[in-house]
Formats: structure tokens, C-alpha cells, sequence
């Protein structure tokens, strides 16, 4: 049996790509022979990944292809998926509303709005709609696709097995340290993260950084909106990262206190597994995803009352039994998302459209 996965693009670090390699060393361990396809290889990716061109030595109507979308596809990639004769599932990571990109990039903006309208499309294009929340599977429902079910992510802890980046370890290993980890985006309301950040400083008296974690490119103007609140809020202890090197991360995690997250657009949201995986614990507003990654483990926050969030957080700090109550209950959720949880439910979906593994 064949089941080949594609997406435009590929990149280490990124959920959707790390999503991919799991699926294909889950695959390959069912007996199932399995490439990734991208658009263009990249150079990190040789040997890893195949060019959509030579799909066609692969494609016949007894394989499956996994269609992961995240964003939108170009028009020849459309083309092609509506040519290529394969069993077709869309696997769903969310796209962010247009919106929030509105002022900030205009380009990411457009793409996003075209994105969710292709949707619609796709729907009559796959055999089945795959979501890795049961939060993407609404979405996928509400634009008419079949033979819907939910694939969670696939935590594989092996990408975490590196040496963590001394560094890091000595800057930022001593004192207090609060972590948000992603994409420095106007739907992850980071200015709500400095917020609750002063009231932690000023009112709550805790001395601690802020680590922000994540890429910017593309998002320069929110960037300068932050940065000039920093500077109004005179919070010297904010820290933005950037994108890092595997080795930072762990060693970055390893130095968190508290894991903050104030995002109001989440379809999954893998840095919350990241920090059950590190015994962090977790403080969430309940938004998107969040709460169905989350489960009955971390502390959910229905309002945005910063003083009040602040508060939480420097409990979470100092209350030990709290802090080991809440890791503990974290712990018994990444259990969910292991290779051994997902498999079966793999094939479950890949039995329902037909394929017996």
C-alpha cells in the first residue's frame, strides 16, 4: 500500500513539516510505502522529501494521497491535485484569519482570505477531510468536506534528544522566566503578553523576563508596535528571540518558569505539547484549539483581566504543590499524543476511506 503525503513546502521546525516526518515513520512502520512531496526540495531537505514533478512515478488510483494544508495552494498545484488519479484526504492545520493581518501585511492577508476559499473547493476535490483538532474539523464541516475525523499531532520526543545549548542554559538559567513560543503574529496578541507581564513586575513585585520565542519575518510593523509598547511599558526584561536552533529551544524550555499564551487563533497549538513534555506549566486563554490540546490538564483563562492573569502566574511560581499538581496533569495529557495513541486512530481514518493496514 501506498500513502504519500504533500505539502508546498517543507522546514524544520515548522508543525506542519514535523506533522509530515511522524506520519511517514508511522506509515513506513505499518507497512505502508510513503514519500513526502513538495513543491520545490529544499536544501535541508534533500534526500527527505521528492519534487511534486515526479509524483507521477508514484501516483495510480489504489494510493492515497495526504493533501496537507496550511495556507492555500497555487493554482498549478490545484491543477495538479485535480489531475493526479489517487484517493485524496485534505489533512487540515488551519489557516489564521485574514483579518488579523490587516495593516500589517497585505500579501499574508490576501492569502489567508483566499485560502479558507479554497476550501470549498478541496472539499469536492478529497475523499475524506482529516483535522488535528476537533476545532479544524468544524471548520472542515462547515465547508461541506467528507468523511471528516480528527489526526492529532504526533508528539515525537526523539526531536527533542539534542544537547541543549549552553548558552542559553547560563543566560537564562537563573531567576524567573515566563515563555510564549511561536510566530511573533498579530492572532498570537503578544501585546497582551507584555501586559500581563507589567502587572507581573509592578503590582505582582516578581522579578522575571519575558522570553518570546518565534520568527518575524513578515510581520516587521506589529513587530515595531511591540517593541515601542515595550519601551512605553519601560520593560527592560523582554526578550524576542527570534527563530532558534533545536538546542536553544530545549535548553530555553528547560529555563521556563511559566508557559504564557494569550493567542486568540490557535488550530493546535504544538509548543503547549512542548511544555508538558518539560514539566512547564501552563497558563492558556481559552481560544481556537487551545482547550481540546489542552484537556482537563494547565490552567484555562476565559477573560483577559491581565491583573488577575498575572496573579495566576506568580502562583504558578511560587505554590509548589499547585505547580506539581498542574505538571502532573500535563504529563498524563501528552500521553494523548504519542506515537503509540495516534497510531491506532490512523488507522481507523485510513480504514474508513478503504485502506486496510
Amino acid at each position: 500500500m501506498q500513502v504519500h503525503q504533500f505539502h508546498p513546502t517543507a522546514t524544520f521546525g515548522d508543525a506542519t513539516s514535523d506533522q509530515m516526518l511522524s506520519l511517514q515513520r508511522m506509515l513506513r512502520e505499518m507497512g505502508c510505502e510513503s514519500e513526502i512531496f513538495v513543491e520545490r526540495v529544499p536544501l535541508h531537505f534533500e534526500g527527505r522529501t521528492r519534487p511534486i514533478a515526479d509524483y507521477s512515478r508514484f501516483s495510480a488510483p489504489g494510493n492515497v494521497l495526504l493533501l496537507h494544508y496550511s495556507l492555500g495552494y497555487a493554482a498549478p498545484v490545484l491543477e495538479w491535485a485535480r489531475q493526479v488519479p489517487d484517493r485524496k484526504v485534505l489533512v487540515y492545520h488551519n489557516i489564521t484569519p485574514h483579518h488579523f493581518f490587516a495593516g500589517v501585511n497585505a500579501v499574508y492577508m490576501e492569502a489567508a482570505q483566499a485560502g479558507r476559499e479554497q476550501l470549498g473547493e478541496l472539499a469536492r476535490l478529497v475523499d475524506a477531510g482529516w483535522g488535528d483538532s476537533p476545532y479544524n474539523c468544524r471548520e472542515l464541516a462547515a465547508h461541506d468536506m467528507p468523511h471528516i475525523g480528527v489526526l492529532p499531532i504526533i508528539f515525537d520526543q526523539r526531536r527533542y534528544d539534542v544537547r541543549p545549548d549552553r548558552r542559553v542554559l547560563k543566560e537564562w538559567g537563573e531567576g524567573v522566566n515566563v515563555l510564549f513560543v511561536g510566530r511573533v503574529s498579530p492572532n498570537k496578541r503578544i501585546e497582551d503578553l507584555l501586559l500581563t507581564f507589567y502587572y507581573l513586575k509592578r503590582h505582582a513585585g516578581m522579578d522575571a523576563r519575558l522570553l518570546l520565542v518565534g520568527s518575524w519575518t513578515g510581520m516587521e510593523p506589529y513587530l515595531a508596535y511591540l517593541q515601542a509598547l515595550v519601551q512605553r511599558l519601560d520593560l527592560p526584561d523582554v526578550i524576542f528571540a527570534g527563530h532558534i536552533s533545536a538546542a536553544a529551544l530545549t535548553a530555553t524550555y528547560r529555563c521556563a518558569s511559566v508557559y504564557l499564551s494569550m493567542s486568540e487563533h490557535e488550530g493546535f497549538g504544538v509548543p503547549l505539547l512542548e511544555s508538558m513534555y518539560f514539566d512547564v506549566p501552563i497558563v492558556a486563554y481559552r481560544a481556537g484549539a487551545v482547550p481540546e490540546t489542552l484537556g482537563e490538564s494547565g490552567i484555562l483563562i476565559r477573560e483577559k483581566d491581565y491583573a488577575a492573569v498575572a496573579e495566576l502566574v506568580g502562583l504558578l511560581i511560587e505554590d509548589d504543590p499547585l505547580r506539581s499538581q498542574v505538571v502532573s496533569r500535563q504529563r498524563e495529557r501528552l500521553a494523548h499524543f504519542q506515537p503509540e495513541a495516534v497510531r491506532p486512530k490512523l488507522a481507523q481514518l485510513l480504514r474508513e476511506i478503504g485502506v486496510e493496514v
